[in-house]
């Protein structure tokens, strides 16, 4: 009985042990802060498709990749300047007839293209060289670049946390506590958006006497947000 005991304590001791270490030592408070900050777009995505129809498909195809490829090397003598192609399918055009079999009467191909570059100012040249080589813009929009985003991000989350710490230093000696201590700490980001010109850019599709659109660069705003608790150490207040 009395081994039971001595090994009875010694099971339970680190148990409340643990109990006591689970409980705050003080006032926890949930606190959060916000920097941001306004930014140029500095970069612009133009997205473009050429597309052709008509029954012979070798035709067809030949003529969508001497478009493309006209585009490509008047492109890609522009500095700072990459192309990709996000898209090419072929399908073929069906008809109809009533109760008949279905006939395919041509076919369809679309190859599509993005263009993104750091050089804004030359933009509505290269919105007048691929509606001259035949194809049809998609979108256009202006942002801020990965690189400044990332760089303004890091900046800001420190502005944050010492924003942070200021409010958790106000409410501790709010209390007239000597200290506090930070039980966690997380920070998300908000990214700008984009400004778009797709009704702009589907105009100039449809005319082909559309004059190039007065376009803006516009900004964007990236903000921070820090968000976490901290322990302040409990004080007896005086009841008057």
């Amino acid at each position: 009985m009395h081994y039971l005991l001595i090994l009875s304590l010694l099971i339970l001791s680190p148990l409340y042990a643990q109990a006591e270490s689970t409980q705050p030592a003080g006032t926890r408070i949930t606190i959060s802060a916000t920097a941001e900050r306004e930014l140029p777009n500095d970069e612009v995505v133009i997205t473009y498709r050429v597309e052709q129809e008509g029954k012979d498909a070798n035709a067809i195809r030949q003529q969508v990749n001497r478009v493309t490829d006209l585009i490509h090397k008047r492109l890609q003598k522009e500095a700072a300047l990459k192309i990709k192609t996000t898209s090419r399918n072929m399908q073929p055009v069906w008809h109809y007839p009533k109760n008949q079999p279905r006939i395919r009467t041509a076919w369809r191909m679309s190859q599509s293209e993005e263009i993104t570059s750091s050089n804004l100012e030359a933009v509505p040249q290269w919105l007048e060289t691929i509606e001259g080589e035949g194809a049809q813009l998609s979108n256009l929009q202006f942002r801020v670049s990965r690189q400044l985003s990332l760089q303004t991000e890091e900046a800001l989350r420190l502005q944050a946390i010492r924003t942070f710490r200021s409010n958790a230093v106000a409410l501790t000696n709010g209390l007239d506590a000597a200290s506090f201590r930070i039980i966690h700490l997380n920070s998300s980001s908000q990214s700008p958006r984009p400004v778009l010109y797709r009704s702009e850019m589907a105009m100039m599709a449809k005319s082909s006497d559309a004059v190039a659109p007065s376009l803006s660069a516009g900004e964007g705003t990236v903000r921070i947000t820090v968000n976490g608790e901290i322990e302040i150490p409990f004080i007896d207040f005086p009841a008057k």
